[in-house]
Order: structure tokens, then C-alpha cells, then sequence
């Protein structure tokens, strides 16, 4: 069955997340470039000894074009990275709200991810707690308690009373 989807609008939806990513190849591009500058610089003074200043200009005439060329490419390198983490960051945004959501004892629609997320298992198994908390609700199940997201997982006022 194929689905209609809509396009993506927003590439960058976790700072967060695809920062440290965005960070982590310019890094990486750099310590490549550092690397193998000094390994040329290196091999060049070893092969043939004369003045430091005449390497670094022929190094220049030789490899500058590389140097631009990596730097041409590296936009569209971290463009492809922030796309990429975008099939991963964007379902779990998506599955945070909805989580978020149950928590405050809302109800909450099926999540449907795109075709190419990563993680669409995910989906499917919130969805399915969402359906049993909603029939549960429906049922007036009277052992659910609602309680506020933020207090998740912290004692309640009536159990410290109780074991004081």
C-alpha cells in the first residue's frame, strides 16, 4: 500500500542531536586535513632538505587545488548529514510529543512515520500502548491514575503521608 507523504519542511529539527553531528564532520574534515598536511609537509622535508618556507609553497601549488575542492564538497557533506540524521532525529521528536501527550492523559492520534525513517517499529509500538491506554480511559479503568508528565517517577504527596 503506498502512502502519500508530504515533504519534509524542516531539515534541522534536533539542535541537539544534529548539531553534534554538524560538529563532529567539520571536525573530522579538519583533523584530516591537519593529518595529512603534516604527513605531506613530512614527506616532502625527508625527501628533499632545503628551506621550511619552500615546502609549504610548493605544497600549496600542488595540493590547493584538493584544499578547495574538499572545501566545495564539504557543504554538501554536512547538507547530506543533516538529511540523514532528519530520518532518525525526526521520529523521535515525533514519538517525545506523543509520549509527552499520553503522560497529560490526552488522547493521541496514530504515529505514521515516512517510508524512509529509520526506527518504524517504534511507530508501531506506540501506537499500540496508545490504543490500550485509550480503551483503558474508555473502560473508566479506575486503577489509572492521570499524573502530570514532569511527575512521572516521583512519589506523590499521599505515599509520603502513608509511610510517615
Amino acid at each position: 500500500m503506498s502512502r502519500e507523504r508530504k515533504k519534509r519542511t524542516r531539515l534541522f529539527v534536533d539542535p541537539r542531536v544534529q548539531g553534534a553531528l554538524v560538529v563532529r564532520v567539520l571536525t573530522y574534515w579538519a583533523l584530516c586535513l591537519i593529518t595529512l598536511t603534516l604527513m605531506l609537509l613530512g614527506w616532502s622535508i625527508v625527501r628533499t632538505p632545503r628551506m621550511f618556507y619552500t615546502h609549504l609553497d610548493d605544497m600549496w601549488f600542488h595540493y590547493g587545488p584538493a584544499l578547495i575542492a574538499s572545501l566545495v564538497l564539504l557543504p554538501m557533506v554536512v547538507v547530506d548529514i543533516i538529511r540523514l540524521s532528519n530520518r532518525f532525529a525526526g521520529p523521535l521528536v515525533r514519538l517525545r510529543r506523543g509520549m509527552r501527550a499520553l503522560a497529560r492523559g490526552e488522547r493521541v492520534e496514530p504515529i505514521d512515520f515516512r517510508d524512509s525513517d529509520f526506527w518504524q517499529d517504534f511507530a508501531d509500538e506506540f501506537n499500540a500502548i496508545a490504543a490500550r491506554l485509550g480503551q483503558e480511559a474508555a473502560e473508566g479503568d479506575p486503577s489509572r491514575d492521570t499524573v502530570p508528565w514532569d511527575q512521572v517517577g516521583r512519589p506523590s504527596s499521599e505515599s509520603a503521608s502513608v509511610d510517615g
